[in-house]
């Protein structure tokens, strides 16, 4: 890892080159709601760096698919980021976990699916 690239505004068509290449996804922010970037490098199997915020700890869970940290605290990020970078065996399980976790929660045939039952559970309702 001998690089850190700040890209700045990456066209969508040009995102899943960059979740490829990269090893570890990092969005340190100080307020989110559930970002939908976080999700998308969850999908690519990235392990996530990121922030105890809002709807952060929903998507990433501490220590399975990635590391939190209290928001503004540049030295736990620093930790944080270096912890994953230098061990491939981690970055590899987290990443792994991230994807199973997108696909078990967050993608959308298990979204649609969840929300076909919960309708079917509302007309089986009214019928009864």
């Amino acid at each position: 890892y001998d690089r850190v690239v700040f890209v700045g505004n990456v066209e969508r068509s040009e995102l899943t080159d960059f979740y490829q290449r990269a090893s570890v996804f990092c969005l340190p922010s100080t307020y989110e709601g559930l970002p939908l970037a976080i999700l998308e490098a969850m999908a690519a199997g990235l392990p996530v760096v990121s922030t105890r915020v809002s709807g952060m700890p929903e998507a990433v869970v501490e220590g399975e698919t990635g590391l939190l940290v209290a928001p503004e605290d540049a030295g736990a990020l620093a930790r944080a980021l270096a912890r994953l970078l230098g061990d491939r065996d981690l970055q590899r399980r987290m990443g792994e976990q991230a994807r199973a976790r997108f696909e078990r929660l967050f993608a959308i045939e298990g979204v649609a699916a969840k929300h076909f039952d919960l309708f079917q559970e509302i007309v089986s309702g009214r019928e009864g």
